[in-house]
């Protein structure tokens, strides 16, 4: 009986560097972009209020690359309700 291992598979590198762009610029995004939707696909940003619509403009103009996608949150989703 062969032994199978679990095997950790890293996110490709594409898809880490749309990541990175997203925490790097974060500040930025809010900033400018409070309450809509961003997609991020191989550095490019796509913001506005149809995250699908976003979404399938994104993966036509990069094809095979799998989007980072957020609602960026507004300055008041960050107040503590307590």
């Amino acid at each position: 009986m062969a032994v199978r291992k679990k095997v950790r598979r890293r996110p490709a590198p594409r898809r880490m560097a749309d990541d990175d762009w997203v925490r790097r610029h974060f500040e930025e995004l809010v900033d400018k972009y409070a309450g809509q939707y961003a997609i991020v696909a191989e550095g490019e940003l796509f913001v506005g209020y149809d995250a699908r619509q976003l979404d399938e403009e994104a993966r036509h103009k990069h094809p095979g690359v799998i989007p980072t996608g957020l609602r960026i949150p507004r300055p008041e989703d960050f107040t503590c309700a307590l």
